[in-house]
């Protein structure tokens, strides 16, 4: 039976404790709902009011419950993620960069650093994901170990480069162009940095760093909450600085690559996919009404003789 290493194992449990939350958070908003419904329907049958009226009551009492449920959810969600994001705006406005609303409950930053497009965004998980523009059309990818999870590995030397420091034991390392991988990785001062931003954390956080056309790519996922200081978000930001200055000092990797269309999208105008989800969730809570309206006045139909 194969060995589970440290690195994979954080990361099944990440995934598992993501499913459990999901299980939990559905048990519970069930029996939240279920409860209501049937606290509903008790009321309106004890209230002393004409039988033919009850439906309409019955009905209404449900959607109000119904859009409370939702407006519950909504404020909750940003509520919690605009908790943290407001250590973000601490640490990332006075270097220059303008935050703004991401999505329903995300923040996204832009500007300009020592020089280079800078966007950054903090979203649901919670995450947090770094991009600092380069010239360096090549990729490198440095991420956990383990099979479950290797994103920074499409694509790339699937090989991996091995590298004899204990300090990044925990990770896999991809390169496209394996000369410029090990050039890299052989500097000190690029190698330090590399260790400080994906050191191993504790409970389920984990990191990615990702030399991508165009851009360097740092992502925290699972971010620990009592890391975001604004004193930890600007090491990382000094230290993805450092290590573009580095990267971009060695000779040009003889192995390079396009970014595609997407990942400029992703990059720059993520707002671009906040339409569609926007028009998504208002489709699915639209047809669910529909659903309820439709269901309502059958029910008055057929309580008043149908046909």
């Amino acid at each position: 039976m194969p060995e589970i290493s440290l690195s994979e194992n954080k990361l099944l449990k990440a995934w598992g404790a993501g499913c459990t939350r999901s299980i939990i958070i559905s048990l519970v908003v069930f029996i939240i709902i279920l409860g209501a419904f049937l606290g509903l329907v008790i009321l309106v049958f004890l209230l002393p009011i004409p039988n033919d009226q009850r439906i309409y009551i019955l009905m209404g009492g449900f959607f109000l419950i119904l859009f409370l449920m939702i407006a519950c959810a909504l404020i909750w969600g940003a509520w919690s993620i605009n908790r943290h994001g407001r250590k973000v705006d601490a640490a990332l406005t006075p270097l220059g960069l303008t935050g703004i609303a991401y999505m329903w409950n995300g923040r996204q930053y832009h500007g300009m650093l020592n020089g280079r497009q800078t966007d950054v965004y903090f979203y649901r998980g919670p995450s947090l994901d770094f991009y600092i523009a380069s010239p360096l059309n090549t990729r490198l990818g440095i991420g956990l170990k383990g099979p479950k999870k290797q994103p920074a590995s499409v694509g790339l030397n699937h090989t991996g480069l091995v590298i004899n420091d204990p300090a990044l034991a925990h990770t896999s390392i991809f390169s496209l162009d394996e000369r410029w991988g090990k050039d890299l990785l052989d500097n000190p001062l690029a190698r330090a940095a590399i260790v400080r931003l994906t050191a191993l954390q504790p409970g389920l956080e984990f990191r990615n760093l990702l030399f991508q056309p165009e851009a360097l790519h740092f992502h925290v996922h699972h971010i620990n909450p009592g890391t975001i200081t604004p004193e930890n978000l600007r090491i990382w930001v000094y230290d993805l600085l450092d290590l573009i200055r580095i990267a971009e000092s060695l000779p040009s990797p003889s192995v390079t690559a396009a970014a595609s269309s997407m990942e400029r999208k992703a990059r720059l105008r993520r707002s671009d996919f906040t339409l569609p989800m926007l028009g998504i969730s208002c489709g699915i809570i639209g047809l669910f009404t529909t659903i309820l309206i439709v269901g309502l006045f059958l029910l008055i139909f057929f309580e008043r003789g149908g046909f």
